[in-house]
């Protein structure tokens, strides 16, 4: 996790010195900086024709640092130009300018006195962080295989093959994907890669496999994330009303309240949904340090790079980012300007403004997929009242498994008491806008606001657990306002007991005050030990059993690897069966190295899988074969899916004069492509292999090395 770490944090926070920013906050926005680095930066080296490096990481890193260094010595020369010019008009020597004479924000310059309170949440992200890994990675290696277990799920399928794709060829802009996607052509297809660049990059570092790289990345990067937003989303409910130590204990106890919460992140490891998880998971973070730059105009570019780093990472995070600072400015920072409301809307304006260029190429790419992927739904069958329960309670899919937390919605419903009492509205109207999306995901409204809100829900898929993650950080964040709030007020009222004069310089309450805020953190951090290692078992366990990929697989994979033109064609998969997996694997050219058809993009890949059984007698087919490159098919059912009937074109292959049966072992059967070797090539596999087409005997290679049947 120590390499993993370093990618995150090292590059950003290089970049945030640079901007002159403190250690601690250089530190706490670098994870979205360094995001934004490797989205821009992969961009440019696909068009340029660089490949993904460490070495192009660290330019990219020393170009950004000055490119952002520079603009800081504009700016404060600007400043001090202006102050000069003021000067000589007759202003008082010294006289600051305007936007320095206001009170800043805690975040900027905090008081000495009170510098200290940032290390509790501080120590409270790390330790959340720690906890949610170390379960999970404890799960997991008990599992066969340990850490390099193969999860029998469609998404990591194609995870796992893209940053395999990455650290073999280099290619790591977003538009590239298709080269991976669509063997056949190298159809254009955009894909947000921010994510595999940077589990790419560690996989070269640590000399690892891509399966293994692919389990450990995204364990730590989602055990790292989702602490962290939530205490930056606790934080920017509480900084502007309450006290220092109220702010620093409700973003430190939210961040240590996220494991408690199966979908923070539980179930989005549990259903590899990596790159949406992490991505979702920093935007209470990137909306933080959005509204801070109001306060202080050093952090504009960490803004600016961690919007265009979590959009890099998902899209969807760049609009949830977009929308908690929207709900943040219509509700509060309209109303309780910053620095005024006109300059407030236009750092904010051109921090977005900055962050959507910088993406636009990419976003005018998926856009061509927004139908395909408004027609995901995930609706349910229960009526109207029971579905608002369900998403009030966050039970939606996956997270329902483990019931309602009662105890989790009560301190937020403190939360809100809080809130209300000091009328901090916008993340409760927050709470509400996402809760009516999620419902009609799972039960569409019947008029004209169902097809809208389903226009709006689409950018999470329609999902209810994609939606739900939004809920879950919002009520942990509630959680950590409601119980830091009110522990701190205790101390407060505690204090008043504290003779002055005995005590005149306040530590008696300022200990109270850490009293309370440690006991907090210690009894929550309890439950977390408690509570969480059930849901802990789910993610590293769940699909981990064979279902797709087994021993049988395995080693026909390492077999194939072995033969001729293994590597020089393509090896025909059904994507149905997750045969694909030989590219994480082994690196073997799959044709579907994707959990979905091709389609009519890539059509001679289709038509195969409709035609392979005429190998040999239809002209038609022996010319996809050719076309393609095929010197290989691979079957191994069953399929992931119910509704995935069998395929007879593959299951028939025995009588296609076209092809010859070379390896038989369980449900495994490999075919070689008759037109595609010589006889004698034929012979020499055939010699080779451990399980022969026929029953084999104790006289079989297969029996002295695997023991007999």
């Amino acid at each position: 996790m120590l390499t993993l770490t370093s990618l995150l944090v090292v590059p950003g926070l290089i970049v945030g010195l640079a901007a002159r920013l403190s250690l601690r906050m250089a530190v706490g926005t670098s994870i979205p900086v360094s995001a934004g680095i490797v989205t821009i930066a992969t961009y440019v080296y696909g068009r340029s024709g660089v490949p993904w490096s460490l070495a192009g990481y660290a330019v990219a890193t020393a170009v950004t640092a000055a490119i952002v260094g520079l603009m800081g010595l504009l700016i404060s020369g600007s400043l001090w130009l202006r102050r000069r010019r003021r000067a000589r008009a007759g202003g008082r020597p010294g006289e600051p300018a305007d936007d320095t004479r206001r009170p800043r924000s805690p975040v900027a310059t905090p008081s000495p006195r009170r510098a200290w309170w940032w290390l509790l949440p501080a120590a409270s992200i790390l330790v959340s962080a720690w906890l949610i890994g170390q379960m999970i990675i404890t799960e997991l290696a008990a599992t066969p295989g340990g850490t390099a277990n193969i999860f029998q799920g469609w998404d990591a399928h194609w995870h796992a093959n893209y940053l395999r794709f990455i650290h073999d060829t280099g290619l790591a802009s977003p538009d590239q994907a298709g080269l991976l996607r669509y063997p056949e052509n190298g159809a254009t297809l955009y894909y947000p890669s921010t994510w595999h660049a940077i589990a790419a990059l560690v996989m070269g570092l640590r000399g690892i496999g891509a399966v293994e790289t692919y389990n450990l990345v995204q364990i730590g990067s989602m055990a790292l994330v989702f602490p962290l937003g939530v205490a930056a989303l606790a934080w920017l409910i509480t900084h502007r009303s309450f006290s220092r130590p109220a702010a620093a204990t409700s973003a430190a106890v939210a961040a240590m309240a996220t494991p408690l919460f199966p979908g923070l992140p539980f179930v989005e490891v549990m259903v590899a949904a990596t790159p949406s998880g992490v991505a979702n998971g920093l935007a209470g973070l990137v909306a933080a340090v959005v509204v801070a730059s109001l306060s202080d105009r050093r952090l504009v570019p960490a803004a600016a790079l961690g919007l265009v780093g979590v959009g890099g990472i998902h899209p969807s995070a760049m609009v949830t980012a977009a929308v908690i600072v929207l709900f943040w400015w219509l509700f509060e920072g309209l109303w309780r300007p910053v620095r005024g409301r006109v300059r407030d809307f236009l750092v904010l304006a051109g921090v977005g403004l900055a962050g959507v260029l910088t993406l636009l190429p990419q976003v005018l790419t998926v856009s061509e997929d927004a139908d395909e992927i408004s027609a995901f739904q995930f609706e349910i069958n229960a009526d109207r009242a029971a579905v608002w329960g369900r998403a009030v309670a966050l039970q939606v899919r996956h997270v329902q498994d483990w019931g309602v937390r009662w105890v989790l919605l009560s301190l937020a419903a403190l939360g809100v008491i809080v809130m209300l009492r000091r009328l901090v509205l916008w993340p409760i109207l927050l709470w509400g806008g996402v809760l009516v999306v999620c419902v009609n995901s799972m039960s569409m409204f019947g008029n004209w606001t169902g097809g809208a809100l389903r226009g709006i829900g689409s950018i999470y898929y329609n999902d209810p657990r994609r939606i739900g993650v939004l809920l879950a950080v919002l009520v942990a964040a509630a959680v950590g306002v409601g119980v830091g709030v009110t522990v701190q007020a205790l101390a407060g009222w505690a204090a008043r007991l504290i003779d002055p004069i005995t005590d005149p310089r306040g530590t008696g309450a300022a200990g109270l005050r850490v009293a309370v805020a440690l006991a907090a953190l210690v009894a929550t951090g309890s439950w977390v030990v408690q509570a969480s290692p059930e849901y802990a078992s789910a993610a590293g366990a769940n699909q981990r059993a064979g279902r797709m990929v087994d021993g049988h697989d395995l080693r026909a994979f390492e077999w194939l690897s072995e033969q001729p033109q293994a590597y020089s064609g393509l090896v025909y998969t059904n994507p149905d069966e997750g045969s694909g997996w030989m590219y994480a694997t082994h690196g073997l050219p799959s044709t579907a190295r994707h959990y979905l058809q091709p389609g009519s993009t890539a059509p001679l890949t289709t038509a195969l899988f409709f035609s392979m059984d005429r190998a040999g007698t239809d002209p038609r087919v022996d010319s996809a074969l050719d076309e393609l490159g095929v010197t290989y098919v691979y079957v191994s059912p069953p399929n992931y899916w119910g509704f995935q009937k069998p395929n007879e074109h593959l299951l028939r292959l025995d009588q296609a004069p076209g092809l010859v049966k070379v390896y038989s072992d369980s449900q495994v059967r490999i075919f070689a492509v008759r037109a595609a070797f010589t006889q004698g090539e034929i012979d020499r596999i055939l010699a080779d292999s451990p399980f022969p087409p026929d029953r084999r005997t104790p006289l079989t290679r297969a029996t002295e090395l695997y023991g007999g049947e």
